[in-house]
């Protein structure tokens, strides 16, 4: 039951915008002794489940931006096949001191963005 009020909690964590999947993969390596690898897995398979609702709701509401998801796409989907292929290849060690930083980063970066600024709306 408590593991079920933890993953409750990043995931209200992750609506209000947190990154709540970063807090998930640190969940599951640091309290479930999860090898890296599996749990950035685990963890984007329930990105895709959150993101397939969201596009539902989006095309619903006509919220699209077409030409942007055909360039997000054709970008990320390469890159995110090369990223996999990487992390495979890397050392355990080294693949959770990236994501560490990158995590870090990503509080830095949000820590000291401008207020007001965000992307541009989609129609």
């Amino acid at each position: 039951m408590s593991e079920f009020l933890i993953v409750f909690l990043i995931a209200s964590l992750a609506g209000i915008g947190v990154g709540g999947g970063g807090f998930y993969t640190l969940y599951l390596t640091f309290f479930q002794n999860m090898p890296q690898l599996r749990a950035q897995g685990i963890n984007l398979a329930f990105f895709i489940i959150s993101a397939c609702a969201s596009l539902l709701l989006h095309i619903r509401k006509r919220n699209l931006n077409f030409p942007l998801i055909a360039l997000v796409s054709a970008v990320g989907i390469p890159g995110a096949l090369f990223g996999a292929f990487l992390a495979a290849k890397l050392d355990t060690d080294l693949l959770s001191k990236i994501f560490g930083a990158f995590l870090i980063f990503c509080g830095l970066v949000s820590l000291f963005a401008k207020q007001g600024k965000s992307f541009p709306k989609m129609k």
